[in-house]
């Protein structure tokens, strides 16, 4: 008779993975206890998390679907508890800043990396921790993951280094190589809802919190703040203003081709083409401001199948005018402006009204002459000042 043990099928998990679990769930619901202490408003949002401990090749370390916060027991045993707390917060800070919803069309990689900066600044100043090998950098206080992104993407050598967690569950599901598959770990695909769910979970702890939110960060009060006393900001209303002007209806049921790799199921545009015209005041108050309006552009006109958008750039004149495809939007992300001198929008119009636009966004300081006529298409004036128009 062979003393040899019988190999366990693919996927098995032993009795001593199944007591690892076990154990690692008990711990980390006691560093959530924890938590309620040093950290009252973040554990209240983790409670709406439920923990899933795993033991699975597929997930290294820790990650949610929105639901969930799966992670892998073997990973979170060799943490400290310090550790333990930081990674548990990490994971429901993802959901309550909606970084899923805010990506729009942003690469992915890059879009990880700036909101685990993001993140990850804000909980070294909450908890006074941050894990050694997680994305740490002391210039990025206060900035939000949109001019996290901006900066890596104008600086490569920040773009190294990896993310403490993982953020495509539903891609590392779907490979079914190596000898620990653990059915417990069972991400759900994102859904478009997620973000509304949050933003009032959000709201409702904060009504909830007794001394309301002071041991938030400052950054963080600001971003509470506004999802309270909700005040429409410049990003909003493009991203408002460019889907109005979009022709022809979502569709559910025929997915936006360009997301579907990454498990993530967003509507496509029926119809015709999206026709925009987007006009940039190349005078010096406003070219510093124009590489973080141009990448938000870009991130919203991505997640668009077919794109028409005329790029105009002047001061007291017309100084570039191209017409760019939905194949050459990368150049967004490397339009060079060259700060002139006055203002005058006039020029604008002028030329969009031989060949009108579906609409026009306008990025200028306003200050400027008044227009002394309508125009015959629709205009988002994006103001980084006070000027009139």
């Amino acid at each position: 008779m062979s003393s040899e043990a019988t190999p366990l099928p693919q996927g098995t998990l032993t009795e001593a993975d199944q007591a690892l679990k076990k154990r690692m769930l008990k711990q980390c619901e006691d560093e959530r206890l924890v938590l309620l202490t040093l950290q009252p408003f973040t554990a209240k949002l983790l409670m709406n998390l439920n923990l899933q401990p795993v033991v699975d090749d597929r997930l290294p370390t820790a990650g949610t679907d929105g639901e969930t916060l799966f992670f892998n027991a073997e990973f979170m045993q060799r943490r400290s508890e310090e550790d333990q707390r930081f990674i548990l917060a990490h994971e429901v800070w993802h959901c309550a800043l909606g970084h899923f919803r805010r990506q729009l069309g942003r690469d992915h990689n890059r879009w990880n990396r700036a909101t685990d900066y993001e993140i990850n600044q804000l909980l070294k100043e909450m908890l006074g921790h941050c894990p050694d090998n997680a994305l740490f950098d002391a210039e990025f206080a206060g900035e939000s993951a949109e001019t996290i992104y901006t900066r890596l993407e104008a600086d490569p050598r920040r773009n190294q280094g990896n993310t403490l967690d993982e953020h495509d569950l539903i891609k590392i599901h779907a490979h079914s190589a190596g000898p620990k598959l653990d059915p417990g770990f069972a991400p759900r695909a994102p859904h478009h809802s997620d973000a509304d769910r949050w933003r009032q979970r959000l709201i409702s702890t904060a009504q909830q919190s007794r001394s309301g939110y002071g041991d938030l960060p400052g950054a963080l009060k600001i971003y509470v703040n506004k999802i309270r006393n909700p005040t429409v900001d410049w990003r909003t209303r493009l991203l408002r203003f460019v889907q109005r002007t979009a022709q022809g209806e979502y569709n559910w049921s025929r997915p936006n081709r360009r997301h579907i790799h990454r498990g993530i199921y967003l509507p496509s545009r029926q119809g015709e083409a999206i026709n925009l015209a987007v006009g940039i005041d190349a005078s010096g108050s406003c070219v510093a401001q124009v590489p973080q309006f141009l990448s938000e552009l870009h991130a919203i006109l991505k997640s668009f199948e077919r794109v028409t958008l005329r790029v105009l750039t002047f001061d007291t004149d017309i100084r570039r005018d191209e017409v760019l495809t939905e194949q050459d939007l990368h150049r967004l992300k490397h339009w060079k402006v060259e700060a002139g001198g006055g203002t005058n929008f006039m020029p604008v119009f002028e030329a969009l009204e031989k060949e009108p636009p579906g609409a026009l966004v306008l990025f200028s300081d306003g200050y400027g002459p008044r227009l002394n006529h309508r125009p015959a298409f629709s205009v988002q004036w994006m103001n980084i000042g006070s000027g009139s128009r």
